[in-house]
């Protein structure tokens, strides 16, 4: 079953929607279009956009796999394959690959709606706030 969680307010400032969650598979999904606020100068998206969207996306999956407990992002690494350009529709999808009381452990993926070329991504370790 796919269920369409509610808009954040961070996720509008990365100019994104969420597509879903899909409790079946445990994939996330986040569409992202960039405006000209996430831009560098060179006119590609600034790498810590990307790395919020990748935290965003991940912490979709770790909201939901993990019974929509509060949490915090603990530790993120990062790796940075191309650019991506104004308004290029980009999509983030994650998943939670094991989890236990305290933390959850998640990868995340930014890739081009156009070609499927990925342009980020990461694992995270999200530690539980209760």
């Amino acid at each position: 079953m796919i269920e369409k969680p509610p808009p954040i307010k961070a996720r509008d400032l990365l100019c994104g929607e969420a597509i879903g969650y899909d409790e079946d598979t445990g994939l996330s999904k986040v569409r992202y279009v960039p405006g000209e606020n996430l831009m560098n100068p060179a006119g590609t998206v600034l790498g810590g956009y990307l790395s919020a969207m990748l935290d965003d996306v991940a912490g979709l999956a770790t909201w939901y796999a993990g019974g929509k407990r509060m949490f915090a992002t603990a530790q993120m690494s990062t790796s940075f394959l191309r650019g991506a350009k104004l308004g290029e529709p980009l999509i983030g999808e994650s998943t939670v690959t094991g989890q236990g009381k305290r933390q959850a452990f998640a990868e995340a993926t930014v890739y081009r709606e156009s070609d499927g070329r990925v342009v980020a991504k990461a694992t995270l370790v999200q530690t539980f706030l209760d």
